[in-house]
């Protein structure tokens, strides 16, 4: 199974994950998930019957640092898409 780790954010409209050669943007997590999805069998070209693993973890330096104190495991995602 091959694993792709990403950083995501939110900037205040919409949810954002990304690697050095990928950047996928929607306004909700479930519709960033089906983007993503595409993204990667496009990018990635995985055979049919293959499984990805997507990890994401979010990226603290884009919240106050006043708030990690009330957030300290903000969000981690972690999912499988099969092809």
């Amino acid at each position: 199974m091959q694993t792709v780790n990403m950083d995501f954010i939110h900037d205040g409209k919409r949810w954002i994950a990304r690697t050095e050669n990928l950047e996928v943007a929607a306004a909700s997590l479930e519709e960033l998930d089906g983007r993503l999805r595409e993204a990667i069998k496009a990018r990635c070209e995985p055979e049919s019957g293959s499984r990805v693993k997507v990890n994401m973890e979010f990226d603290y330096s884009t919240i106050p640092h006043w708030m990690i104190q009330y957030h300290p495991y903000y969000i981690y995602r972690s999912m499988e898409f099969d092809y």
